[in-house]
């Protein structure tokens, strides 16, 4: 027969380190907690700050400033995107489905690497 050892684990007493009032060893996600009275505050800050109350009196600072309206009624109103580029049309190269010149079917109507890079009306995009 084969003889067996007895193997005895011996834990080590090793103190605690604290660091925060909590333990080390103790493994949490986040910031060591805020003391109670003032995460009470940030609480009840927060509950004001989401409340509709708070909104409306954000939107009333707004409509009662003089210089908002002065700086809005000095620009005349155009429709969005009236001279920005990606609004813009297509301009196709050719008529139908098939491009003659590749032969693609369903393709893009303007060639994408004309420039060198892949665009659209002279926006490039990046895949």
């Amino acid at each position: 027969m084969l003889s067996r050892r007895v193997v005895t684990l011996r834990m080590s007493v090793l103190p605690h380190v604290t660091l925060g009032g909590r333990k080390f060893s103790e493994k949490r996600a986040g910031p060591i907690p805020l003391p109670r009275d003032d995460q009470e505050e940030f609480e009840r800050l927060q509950k004001i700050a989401n409340s509709q109350a708070a909104i409306d009196e954000y939107n009333q600072k707004l409509e009662n400033n003089p210089l908002r309206e002065s700086v809005h009624s000095a620009s005349p109103k155009q429709e969005i995107g009236g001279f920005s580029p990606e609004y813009s049309r297509t301009i196709p190269e050719f008529e139908g489905d098939v491009n003659p010149i590749t032969g693609e079917v369903g393709g893009p109507k303007q060639d994408p690497l004309r420039h060198g890079d892949y665009s659209f009306n002279g926006r490039v995009t990046d895949f």
